[in-house]
């Protein structure tokens, strides 16, 4: 696994507590809205990092099971503390490029901010067309330009003037490295899916401080991982950022523009 998709250590926490209130949860609603809109009695969350979109579905479904799957155990443990196991949600792990699940298994999939992480998209689509039924549709959610989300644009811009030589490109490569709908359409067309519906959805982010938007990113996501490997105090690092932050946007509580796409493919 590499260290752009490995969630771990202190972030599944970080991430679950900071970052999804901050950016995730109108986008969780949206996708969970989508798939609750057809009544699926069966559901299956691939990449579900802490559960933000099955805790959303959970509550707009009143009956119906989901299983909520990811390659990281420890984003599963803590999707499991704050939605424990019961007769209607499952945690379960699996890769989404190589599910453990029967054809036909299920009326939907669906996946918040995680395609961007698989390294073989055709392959982790063909899986999602596989084990849904006919009819059965796959709703999920890509982040937009990073130039169009404005918190993380600034995070970026903050590690560019903390490391000038050699930037991190974490976020552009990754989560904000999947864009082009046309790309989005023909991948999952060349999956099986019989019609793509692709829109830019746009909202912002919750008021933050400086200080908890660059704890959310330089710890709650694989940017952690990143300045381990160059031997930087994570600490030093996001105290850093957040100076850079704080002079650009003073002092009061943050909001910006974010921007994702959400999409809703239908198996034939």
């Amino acid at each position: 696994m590499s260290s752009d998709s490995r969630f771990a250590g202190s972030i599944p926490e970080l991430y679950d507590t900071v970052l999804v209130p901050m950016m995730f949860l109108d986008y969780a609603e949206d996708v969970a809205s989508a798939v609750a809109a057809a009544t699926p009695h069966d559901v299956l969350e691939i990449a579900a990092g802490t559960g933000a979109v099955t805790r959303a579905l959970h509550r707009l479904l009143p009956t119906g099971q989901i299983t909520a799957t990811d390659l990281n155990p420890p984003m599963l443990d803590r999707a499991a503390e704050v939605l424990p196991p019961s007769d209607r949600v499952r945690w379960m792990l699996a890769d989404a490029q190589d599910l453990p699940c029967e054809d036909a298994d299920f009326d939907a999939v669906m996946c918040q901010f995680g395609v961007m992480f698989f390294p073989d998209r055709p392959r982790a689509y063909a899986e999602a067309h596989r084990v849904l039924r006919p009819g059965g549709r796959f709703v999920l959610a890509s982040w937009g330009r990073i130039e169009d989300n404005e918190a993380s644009l600034a995070v970026d811009e903050a590690l560019a003037v903390l490391f000038p030589d050699d930037p991190p490109q974490f976020l552009r490569r990754t989560p904000f490295g999947y864009t082009d709908l046309d790309l989005i359409r023909e991948e999952l067309e060349g999956a099986g899916f019989a019609s793509v519906d692709a829109r830019w959805v746009e909202h912002r982010s919750r008021p933050t401080s400086a200080q908890d938007i660059a704890v959310a990113h330089c710890q709650g996501t694989p940017i952690a991982n990143v300045l381990a490997e160059r031997q930087v105090d994570p600490a030093h690092a996001t105290s850093e950022v957040a100076r850079v932050l704080e002079e650009r946007f003073g002092p009061e509580p943050f909001t910006g523009r974010l921007s994702a796409s959400i999409v809703v493919a239908t198996h034939a």
